[in-house]
């Protein structure tokens, strides 16, 4: 459900804001008020949304035609100014849920600038939330996907009040995030709930020290490579000398997994053998698999120490680890962050496509599949396929 997210269902059940809806991954499990979705939404999202537009896509549960369950759920943030982003806004929602079959959305405003509405007062920032609304809905229906339910929130937590945007006016208060049933699954598998986007965005913030160290080694380790492979165009067949870079890399991973950092110098041998595509290409086979964790924090250092351009390699191989996890907030972060390091990286550009436009996690396993069948055809086994 953290990722972003992909015959029209035989019936449209058309949830009202109070009915029953499940969350996928826990049959049975179901959030029959406004306030339980709210709660449930950082456990949902990874973090704890600000100044965020949520929408929740559900789907037809086929074994009970009385429910729907949640199928994605997504974050945009609010704000981005004027008319035109308001309409692209709506766009990439209706996007979204026409390419998971929603048969229903649910939306939740998150703004701390608003004010709960009264009797004599609508609140601030109403017309701008009610508009985005009004827009939203206007837009789904188009596509025949009914808007159930629309919310607002100045910040998510216990106690906290809530209140309707369309539909009936009614106000509440929200139960503890923190007893949610959700977030108490996703405690329990281990899935991280950061505090904030910033959290993910700090993780991922380069190191200027350690760039700098890096950025110093780079030269002796381009130098370095190029002895190598003078060593070994003798034998004629390029692919003794790729073979002997995976090694390479991968006996460096083996450290990470250890629990070793690099040195800069180690972090540029990495990053020069990353440019080699072919290289690059293989080492997505060791995500998702039993090596994924080791790959991820390889990734994460050398992204962290990196200039730019070699920074978007590592990053992009970051993002896909976390994308094929279902880690979707993290995923963005480092794609984006590829992609600032490397405007034009293509394989970073293809995999923020498919986030953007809600692609499942397991939709990306033919990348994998095919960095390992490259690693075997070179003799190398990086690990049993997931199951």
């Amino acid at each position: 459900m953290n990722a972003p997210d992909e015959s029209t269902p035989p019936d449209r059940p058309e949830p009202a804001a109070d009915n029953p809806f499940e969350d996928p991954g826990e049959p049975g499990a179901r959030l029959r008020a406004p306030g339980d979705l709210i709660a449930a939404v950082p456990a949902m999202l990874g973090f704890m949304p600000a100044r965020s537009l949520v929408v929740t896509v559900l789907r037809a549960d086929q074994a009970s035609p009385d429910i729907a369950a949640v199928e994605v759920v997504t974050r945009m943030d609010l704000d981005n100014p004027g008319r035109s982003a308001m309409g692209m806004l709506v766009e990439r929602v209706a996007g979204i849920c026409v390419r998971h079959r929603a048969v229903a959305a649910l939306a939740l405003v998150v703004d701390d600038r608003a004010t709960v509405p009264t009797r004599k007062h609508r609140g601030v920032r109403a017309r701008k939330h009610h508009d985005l609304v009004a827009a939203l809905e206007h837009r789904l229906d188009v596509d025949a996907v009914p808007l159930a339910g629309a919310w607002a929130v100045q910040a998510i937590g216990a106690e906290l009040p809530w209140w309707t945007l369309s539909g009936p006016w009614s106000r509440g208060l929200q139960p503890d995030p923190a007893a949610s049933m959700v977030t108490l699954r996703h405690v329990l598998e281990g899935r991280p709930l950061r505090g904030s986007r910033r959290e993910l965005t700090d993780i991922l913030a380069v190191d200027p020290v350690a760039r700098d160290a890096t950025t110093a080694a780079l030269e002796v380790a381009v130098a370095a490579a190029a002895r190598r492979l003078a060593r070994v165009v003798q034998h004629g067949d390029p692919r003794v000398r790729l073979r002997l870079e995976v090694c390479r890399v991968l006996r460096y991973l083996e450290r990470v997994e250890a629990g070793a950092r690099l040195t800069p110098a180690e972090v540029a041998d990495v990053a020069v053998a990353l440019r080699d595509s072919a290289l690059r290409d293989i080492m997505f086979g060791l995500a998702p698999g039993p090596r994924a964790p080791g790959a991820e924090a390889l990734w994460l250092q050398l992204a962290r120490a990196l200039p730019d351009p070699d920074r978007a390699e590592a990053a992009a191989l970051l993002g896909y680890c976390a994308y094929t996890r279902g880690d979707g907030p993290l995923a963005g972060v480092a794609l984006d962050a590829a992609l600032a390091a490397d405007p034009k990286h293509r394989m970073a550009m293809l995999l923020d496509l498919g986030l953007q436009t809600g692609l499942r996690p397991e939709r990306l396993g033919r990348l994998a599949d095919s960095g390992r069948e490259a690693a075997a055809e070179l003799g190398i086994h990086l690990g049993p396929e997931p199951r």
